[in-house]
Parts: C-alpha cells; sequence; structure tokens
C-alpha cells in the first residue's frame, strides 16, 4: 500500500471527517424532511384536488406518518447497529430510502402516494438519526464530545428549519418539481461522502479514541455479549433526557404544522413567506458550537431548566400576534427568534448528554468504557422520542389549533415547556453510582 493510499485511507477513517460526512448526513435527510413542510397545503390543493377545510387535518397525518415510521424504525436500527456493529450498510440504506421518497414526492398525483413517501422519509430518518449521533459520540474524544455533539444537533435543526425556507422558494419560484432541484443535488453528495467512510482491515491495530480509530467494523464482528438491554438503559437520568427530547421534537413540529397556514390565513402570506418565517428559529443554531463552548463552565442542569422555562414564555406570548398588522409580524418573528435560541440552547447540552448516560449508566452495571456499546441503543431511545414528537406534535397541534385556535395552542406547548424544565431539574440530578459513589458531571455531562 503507497503513502498516498495510506493517508487516503487515514483521512477517511479520521474523527473529522466522520464528523463532516455524518453532519450532512444529518442535514439532508432533515432538510429533505422539511423542504415539504410550507408547500404541503399546496400539494394536497393542487394534486390531491383536496377541500380547504381537510388541508390541516391531513397535513397533520403526512407529518405524523413520518414520525410513526421514525418511532418503529429506530429501536431495530438501534439494536442490530450495536449487536452486529454494522456501518456502512445501513448507511446506504437509508441514502436509499430517502432518494426513493424523494422522487415518490416529486411524482406524487395523490395523498396515498405522499403517505408512502413519507414513510420512507421516517425510515430514513431512523438510520441517519441513530448511526450519525452514535458514531459521533463514539469517535470523538472526551473533551471534543460537547462540541462535536453540538454539530450534529446543529445539522440536525438547520436541515429540519433550513428545508421548510428553501422549499417555500423554490416552489413558488419554480414549481413542484423545481423545489427537489437542491435535494437531488444534496443527495447525490451524501452518498458520495457516506461511500468515502471507510472500515479498517481487521488486522491493523485498534486504537480507541483516536484519531484514526477503526469506525466502520464489518458486520461479523459482533460485540452483543457485554452490551445491556433497552430495560436497562431506562435509568431517570436517560428517561429525563428523553423526555426533553420529546418535548423539543413536539414544538418544533407543531410548529412545523401549523405556522405556515396561520401565516397563511392570518397576514395572507404566499408559500415564500410561509417558508422565511422558519428563519428566525433557524438564526439561533449557528450559535450552536459556541454555545456549548459557554455552556459547559455551568452546570448542565441549571441551562437546561433555565432554557425551558425561558422558552415557556415567548411560547405562550405568540397567542398575541393574531393581527394582520405590521406590529404582530414583528412580534411573531420575534418571539420565535427567542424560542429558537432557548431550543438551540437545551439542544446543546441534551445530545452530549445521551453519550455521557450511557457511559454512565454502563459503568454501573460493571462495562468498562473500552467495552462500550451501547451508543447506538443510547441515540435510539432518543430518535424514539424525537420520532414520538414527531408524531404527537403535529397531530396534538393541528388538531388543538383546528378546534380551539392558536392561541389555545400555544399555551399547551407554553405549559408543555415548565413540565420540561421540572423534569429535567429533578432526572438530570440522577446521576448512577458506581462503587458506591454518585459520578460527578463533567464538563458536558449532566
Amino acid at each position: 500500500m503507497g503513502v498516498q493510499q495510506i493517508f487516503t485511507r487515514k483521512a477517511r477513517s479520521s474523527s473529522t471527517f466522520i464528523l463532516v460526512a455524518l453532519c450532512f448526513a444529518l442535514f439532508t435527510d432533515t432538510f429533505v424532511y422539511g423542504i415539504i413542510v410550507p408547500i404541503l397545503p399546496f400539494l394536497l390543493m393542487d394534486h390531491g384536488n383536496m377541500a380547504s377545510k381537510d388541508v390541516q387535518k391531513w397535513s397533520s397525518v403526512l407529518l405524523a406518518t413520518y414520525g410513526a415510521a421514525l418511532l418503529l424504525g429506530s429501536p431495530v436500527v438501534g439494536y442490530f447497529c450495536d449487536k452486529y456493529r454494522t456501518r456502512q450498510a445501513p448507511l446506504v440504506s437509508g441514502f436509499i430510502a430517502m432518494a426513493l421518497a424523494t422522487a415518490l414526492f416529486m411524482s406524487a398525483n395523490n395523498v396515498w402516494v405522499l403517505l408512502v413517501a413519507r414513510v420512507c422519509q421516517g425510515l430514513s430518518g431512523a438510520v441517519v438519526g441513530v448511526l450519525g449521533l452514535s458514531m459521533i459520540a463514539e469517535t470523538s474524544s472526551p473533551e471534543h464530545l460537547g462540541s462535536h455533539m453540538a454539530c450534529g444537533s446543529a445539522s440536525l435543526t438547520w436541515g429540519m428549519l433550513c428545508g421548510p425556507m428553501t422549499g417555500g422558494f423554490l416552489f413558488s419560484q419554480f414549481g413542484t418539481i423545481g423545489a427537489f432541484g437542491v435535494p437531488i443535488a444534496l443527495l447525490v453528495v451524501d452518498i458520495i461522502l457516506r461511500m468515502l467512510i471507510i472500515q479498517e482491515d481487521e488486522d491493523e491495530p485498534k486504537n480507541d479514541q483516536q484519531e484514526n480509530s477503526p469506525l466502520l467494523e464489518s458486520s461479523d464482528s459482533v460485540s452483543g455479549d457485554n452490551s445491556l438491554s433497552f430495560y436497562q438503559f431506562l435509568h431517570p437520568l436517560m428517561l429525563g433526557l428523553v423526555f426533553s427530547v420529546l418535548v423539543i421534537s413536539s414544538i418544533l413540529s407543531a410548529i412545523e404544522t401549523t405556522l405556515p397556514l396561520y401565516v397563511l390565513d392570518t397576514y395572507h402570506w404566499s408559500s415564500l413567506g410561509a417558508g422565511l418565517v422558519f428563519l428566525p428559529l433557524t438564526i439561533p443554531s449557528v450559535l450552536s458550537i459556541p454555545i456549548a463552548h459557554f455552556v459547559r463552565h455551568f452546570v448542565p442542569r441549571t441551562v437546561v431548566v433555565t432554557g425551558f422555562f425561558l422558552m415557556a414564555m415567548p411560547m405562550v406570548s405568540l397567542r398575541w400576534t393574531q393581527a394582520n398588522t405590521i406590529h404582530h409580524e414583528i412580534a411573531l418573528i420575534s418571539l420565535l427568534f427567542v424560542i429558537g435560541v432557548c431550543l438551540t440552547t437545551v439542544q446543546a447540552i441534551i445530545m452530549g448528554g445521551v453519550s455521557h448516560a450511557v457511559r454512565k449508566i454502563e459503568s454501573l452495571h460493571g462495562i468498562t468504557e473500552e467495552k462500550s456499546s451501547g451508543q447506538a441503543r443510547g441515540y435510539a431511545l432518543c430518535n424514539m422520542a424525537f420520532a414520538a414528537g414527531q408524531t404527537l406534535g403535529p397531530i396534538a397541534g393541528g388538531f388543538i389549533k383546528h378546534e380551539l385556535g392558536w392561541g389555545f395552542m400555544t399555551l399547551v406547548f407554553g405549559i408543555l415547556c415548565l413540565v420540561a424544565g421540572l423534569s429535567s431539574f429533578f432526572s438530570m440530578s440522577a446521576a448512577p453510582e458506581i462503587n458506591g459513589n454518585t459520578v460527578k458531571a463533567n464538563d458536558n455531562g449532566c
């Protein structure tokens, strides 16, 4: 093997390259998911020949379908990836599911095709969400875990929120086919990066926690003997993090479901405006990495609890933006920005906290960090919570808005923020005890 080949191999199996490739995969997955959000009402009316009174219901159903597929697929992906340590095949299968979903969206002429496309998206999200976050956690050194997980979290958020903005703009300018031009380009780059991720030969030395550690072990390299079951991960610490992810996902998906129709009905904005209204939620995620570095100087529980409590105020205040005036439009945008800052801060802590929670719980059961094999299942639990939020958020948000109005919906989700803050206050202090001593929180832990 030549020097250039060795260098190429080391570069492609380095944690830096893996971080870039997986962050791009996370971004692409949620971007393609989100691009349909602002144009879905128009697709249902134009291509589905649906009455306007049924659009909100079917928009919620289609968005919830994604969450249901994600919920069912995540534990399966997490189990097999931890048991067999395989990475390459699931990554490629996730891409195939996403490519199929994109093709179905472009050719959909009725609501049932859209439902199948959403299922494919959910299965892709299960693969990318579980593998992406767990591989980032596995290949990051302890001192870089917080910032690397912040990158992964930011990629998810950016994709979820940039998708609607881009979709609204492209649909208004180029129609249905043109709206999927950017996703197709992203998918091409995505599959190239996924295929460039390589595994080391079995006869090469393996050095854990180093820059060039083996990342993609063969599928017959089974390490499930020392692993814990899903049930054993249900410690109060992990459950608190999972509930926080559920709340965040519910809020984001409820906003995604109801906000485009809200600005369409209240302010008479176009599909372009319905997409750009997500910009205030997106901008704060640029700060996720600086926030991760800043909050490491504080107790993580304090940051998460404060973030949830502060988020409750602008959530409830959204009820006072229901007049078609410039002042109410400015108020809506400002409140969405504050919500985005709070969401970014909380997410930056929680994503790193999951990895630390897995290691702490495994240590409690006598599994050393060298034999740790539960990262995929830890993030599968969070992916399931995210999926549950993607299912419950659109249904609850759409139903409450339709039956009781926008103001009551924002009140309900504001109260949910307070509940999440209280839950985090009690659960994040529940560090497992090892050899009689409570594990102390580190810079990125809980």
